[in-house]
């Protein structure tokens, strides 16, 4: 009897002991499957096609953004992207944490005015260094309402203004290390956030930053759809140039004092009078910035060109040949080929050019297709004007 007794004793603890086995082991399953649920990468593969600055990772409760290249030498920003509320791990915490959507944001160049604009966001801007750079009417009428504030002269932002203006964010243009306020920023609770698409050289890739202010607004589809389109009215303007086989031999650049600037081979500039179906004097140059030459190196170039762009200050015939003597023989001045972005203007005289391009180049592409290719011209102009005499 007392064998059978300590064998149902046995019997029964062996079932207690695999009935908390079960509950233990089910309790961490459950935790697991909540930690792969948090950390579960929807795709490994960027949502960016063009643009070369910029990454995301979408897991099911944030995202991470990556930024590289904001200027040249620059390190990897990495941002994570979540709603309010939701923790990260303690692995992410020396990355900037930005919640969104966003409620305002504050930037700093005017080519970031666009993607707002475009998203119907213009009223999330609350402050601006230097508006009187804005020229977009819309944005002026916000700014003469007082809902976008002055935030200093030049780009730079006074601190004591953007501490109580207190913004989600604080979007960033920089040309160089050195920002020494955006630590002042951060640690106030101020996220600052580094825009590179000035450094994209596909015309496509700064277009598709538009996808970015989408991420931060909750806006992704919307981003998604209207970019899409500026792709296809891109692309359609682009496959024209494969039917045409006379391509003008085209100089862009402008004279400043006695030095001549003109963008490098691989540039997005070289890159738009390319597909436009255009033949660029430096085409072979491997500079993706602007280079600076002499007189002596553009005279033995400009005067061959069927079209010249943007030539700088010289904004008439008139000047051209007061600075330039020998330019009344080039053969852009002779056939009345030279052209500016300067045509359309915003109420304070501002350029939109500046402001719009890198959001529209498909605008900026069909001006140049026409301009090179007036027999096929079926629209005027948006940006480009020939120059006056």
């Amino acid at each position: 009897m007392e064998y059978k007794s300590n064998y149902k004793f046995l019997i029964l603890n062996f079932q207690l002991l695999y009935k908390l086995i079960l509950i233990l082991s089910f309790l961490l399953i459950c935790g697991c499957k909540q930690d792969v649920k948090t950390w579960q990468k929807h795709s490994d593969t960027s949502d960016f096609k063009y643009a070369k600055h910029i990454r995301v990772k979408k897991y099911d409760d944030y995202k991470i953004l990556t930024v590289t290249g904001a200027y040249p030498g620059a390190p990897d920003f990495n941002y994570v992207l979540k709603k309010s509320g939701i923790p990260i791990p303690d692995s992410l915490k020396s990355y900037q944490v930005i919640n969104i959507p966003l409620k305002n944001i504050v930037v700093t160049s005017t080519t970031h005015l666009t993607p707002l604009k475009i998203l119907g966001l213009k009223n999330k801007l609350i402050g601006f260094p230097n508006t009187s750079y804005i020229s977009d009417p819309e944005f002026r009428k916000l700014i003469k309402s007082g809902k976008i504030k002055e935030l200093g002269s030049g780009r730079q932002i006074n601190t004591e203004k953007l501490l109580m203006l207190h913004p989600d964010l604080l979007m960033q243009f920089s040309s160089g290390p050195g920002q020494h306020k955006d630590q002042t920023f951060i640690k106030n609770g101020i996220p600052v956030f580094y825009n590179a698409d000035w450094m994209e050289q596909n015309p496509l890739g700064r277009a598709e930053w538009l996808k970015v202010f989408g991420i931060l607004f909750d806006k992704e589809n919307l981003a998604e759809s209207i970019f899409n389109q500026i792709e296809a009215r891109y692309l359609k303007i682009k496959q024209q140039i494969d039917t045409i086989s006379q391509k003008p031999l085209v100089f862009q650049g402008g004279l400043f004092g006695d030095k001549w600037f003109v963008p490098g081979g691989y540039s997005y500039a070289a890159q738009l009078i390319k597909d436009a179906g255009g033949q660029y004097l430096w085409k072979d140059d491997t500079h993706n910035g602007s280079i600076t030459l002499n007189f002596e190196n553009v005279l033995l170039h400009l005067p061959k060109a069927d079209v010249w762009l943007n030539p700088g200050m010289l904004v008439s015939k008139t000047a051209i040949r007061k600075e330039i003597p020998a330019a009344i023989d080039f053969k852009s001045f002779i056939n009345d080929r030279i052209y500016t972005y300067n045509l359309t203007r915003g109420p304070g005289g501002g350029v939109l050019y500046f402001e719009e391009s890198n959001a529209y180049p498909d605008k900026v592409l069909s001006d140049l297709f026409q301009i090179f290719h007036p027999s096929k011209a079926h629209q005027h102009l948006y940006y480009y004007r020939k120059i006056s005499q």
